[in-house]
């Protein structure tokens, strides 16, 4: 967890944000209200202080959807905790410089074009995946970047699905693993979806019958453990 690996989650934090607050404006996010807002409340908190702000207020309004606990898979942090004391947040000057790109950008106009934006922001390109038609009933083990959100686009196009019911994840890099989280407010989830490792794929409960989605993207460590799991 480095710092660049904190820019770019944090980006990919703030994309996502962008989107969410486009798609149901709350005024205290992105735009005059909110900024005003911050200016009277702000006091000695700089630019870096108020991402960490929003991710809080987002993480705690779809939980585990937006903090850095299950990016990086940081162990010893409560459930209702983005951060926990490893975290050391983003360079304040880094902080503001991001802040200004972002705001002069246009945010993602769609579901799909706010997992390309995060994508983007791990260097990760997505690329068309088939995924047949997912029911209900249907349980998954999902593998690669383009797999995941290839999988999030069919379940917002879904009817009566559940993604942290019906969905697990292995992902080793946080990249692949902030796509997932992300599934939680763009799909209005009430929770993630279960995101394992493949060190820790063993202890993981997989229902009998369980499909795989995997892409060609994912690791080769990922790709095994998820066929591991669907083939017990």
């Amino acid at each position: 967890m480095g710092l660049e690996d904190t820019g770019r989650y944090t980006e990919g934090v703030l994309r996502l944000l962008q989107f969410v607050e486009t798609r149901r404006p709350t005024g205290r996010r992105f735009g005059p209200d909110a900024d005003a807002r911050w200016t009277g409340f702000r006091g000695d908190l700089e630019t870096v202080d108020r991402i960490e702000l929003m991710i809080r207020d987002a993480d705690a309004e779809w939980p585990g959807g937006f903090g850095a606990r299950l990016v990086f898979d940081l162990h010893g942090v409560a459930e209702d905790e983005p951060f926990g004391s490893q975290w050391k947040g983003l360079d304040p000057v880094d902080a503001e410089e991001l802040w200004r790109r972002v705001k002069a950008e246009a945010p993602p106009a769609s579901l799909a074009a706010t997992l390309q934006a995060i994508a983007a922001a791990w260097e990760l390109t997505l690329r068309p995946h088939a995924v047949d038609a997912i029911t209900p009933t249907d349980r998954l083990v999902v593998a690669g970047a383009s797999a995941i959100a290839a999988t999030i686009e069919t379940f917002a196009a879904g009817a009566a699905l559940d993604w942290a019911d019906q969905v697990i994840v292995v992902a080793s890099d946080p990249g692949p693993r902030q796509l997932a989280i992300a599934a939680t407010s763009l799909l209005n989830a009430t929770r993630s979806a279960t995101i394992v490792k493949p060190a820790d794929h063993a202890g993981v409960k997989v229902p009998r019958g369980s499909r795989i989605i995997v892409s060609d993207d994912a690791s080769a460590a990922d790709r095994a453990a998820a066929a591991s799991m669907v083939a017990r």
